[in-house]
């Protein structure tokens, strides 16, 4: 009977140690479910996009670098940094990215382009003319920058023969252009000191404009070897605010306006890459979103840090990220 005790009581402890065994079996098949759940609701969450691009790794040690110095290799897009939000068709009307010519007139009315009498603009310096004082408009925030870089050019070169000669001018009026629509560009003259007109151009003194105004956001409109882009005669006297980053990388790429937005679409494609960019300190990523032309479109922008939005006046916005 003792040995029969024995026999029975082993039983016992193997059954309970392979229960146990079962027990921690099925925990882990549980918390391996669970975990493998939770990881998948992380990378579908609303609102959140993710890169397809994922080869992180190829690109940077790819990266090349441009004619500057700079790197602007495309980069994959950081999955999770990432949000939405929604723009109206509308939009892509709206910046001061929109390429507006012969082909694609402006969509805004006077109203909508935040514009200020040039001669009365608080701050105005007294270091360049206006011609027509009365009725002369720009977009505030580039009558700003060109105050900025107006008051330098005096400080530097001591000249006050610069005549701002047109800013906005409404569809259809004496002089018009689709251009000067846009509320963004502006024709230069020269008042001279004998008191005749003429125009600017890239020669000394004034050369110290076209030499630095990339870095307040001011390009060449009509460079002379792009008219086969710009459908237009080349010329010194059209200048046009699209932004300092933009503005840098366009002059440092000579690049005209019609040839770097459509880079930008080609090249540099939310979920595709990113223009990495680099320029007086800071760090930019631009890149660009198709829109809708009948629908809102989702453009997603970071969920930390500051951005700008344009519409190119075609199909689509650019994304302007500050990284630092």
């Amino acid at each position: 009977m003792a040995q029969y005790r024995r026999i029975l009581w082993g039983r016992v402890c193997a059954a309970v140690i392979l229960l146990i065994a079962l027990i921690f079996l099925m925990g882990a098949c549980v918390s391996s479910l669970l975990d493998g759940g939770n990881r998948k609701d992380d990378s579908s969450q609303s609102g959140v996009l993710v890169s397809p691009n994922t080869n992180s790794q190829t690109d940077a040690t790819n990266s090349a670098m441009d004619p500057s110095g700079t790197n602007s290799k495309p980069d994959p897009v950081t999955p999770g940094a990432y949000t939405e939000i929604t723009m109206s068709p509308a939009g892509i009307y709206s910046g001061t990215l929109v390429l507006v010519n012969d082909s694609y007139p402006s969509h805004l009315s006077k109203d909508d382009l935040q514009l200020k009498q040039v001669a009365y603009f608080s701050g105005k310096p007294d270091c360049y003319s206006v011609s027509y004082p009365a009725y002369t408009l720009l977009n505030e925030t580039a009558l700003t920058r060109f105050n900025a870089m107006m008051e330098m050019y005096y400080s530097t070169k001591g000249n006050k023969e610069v005549m701002f000669n047109d800013g906005y001018l409404d569809a259809g009026s004496a002089k018009s252009t689709p251009e000067s629509t846009c509320g963004l560009s502006i024709q230069l003259h020269l008042q001279k000191s004998n008191g005749g007109f003429t125009y600017i151009s890239n020669t000394e003194p004034y050369s110290w404009i076209y030499n630095n105004m990339a870095n307040y956001g001011y390009i060449l409109r009509y460079p002379a070897e792009k008219e086969s882009q710009t459908g237009k005669k080349g010329t010194d006297s059209v200048i046009r605010f699209v932004g300092t980053p933009h503005a840098n990388y366009i002059t440092e790429n000579n690049l005209c306006l019609e040839e770097y937005l459509q880079k930008l679409k080609n090249e540099y494609s939310y979920g595709k890459a990113m223009l990495q960019y680099e320029t007086a300190g800071k760090r930019y990523s631009i890149y660009y979103v198709p829109a809708s032309l009948t629908n809102d479109t989702a453009v997603p922008v970071p969920i930390n840090g500051s951005y700008e939005i344009s519409g190119n006046n075609t199909d689509g916005f650019i994304v302007t990220v500050t990284n630092s």
